[in-house]
């Protein structure tokens, strides 16, 4: 089958609490290419020897939710400063 188009493209993660895993189904190829250094994966569908569609299984603790901290401007300049504070610390 060909490759599926941007629009057709998605990554799905489903967790199962009874056995505490991940369900896990991809047809975008950057998440593929992740996802076969995390755990054995099952193609569904491939182009040219390359999967397109493939699923597979992750421990509860291969996957996280961190919140991502958004910096304003100001808090990125504080920063900078106390980095250059401390790497002058380090070569005295």
């Amino acid at each position: 089958m060909a490759s599926y188009s941007k629009e057709e493209q998605e990554t799905t993660l489903v967790f199962d609490n009874s056995t505490g895993k991940w369900n896990v189904y991809s047809t975008v190829p950057k998440h593929i290419r992740k996802l076969s250094n995390l755990c054995e994966l099952i193609t569904l569908d491939n182009e040219d020897g390359r999967p397109t569609a493939v699923k597979g299984v992750l421990e509860e603790k291969q996957v996280s939710m961190k919140q991502l901290r958004i910096f304003t401007e100001e808090q990125k300049e504080q920063a900078a400063k106390r980095l250059a504070k401390a790497r002058e610390k380090q070569i005295k």
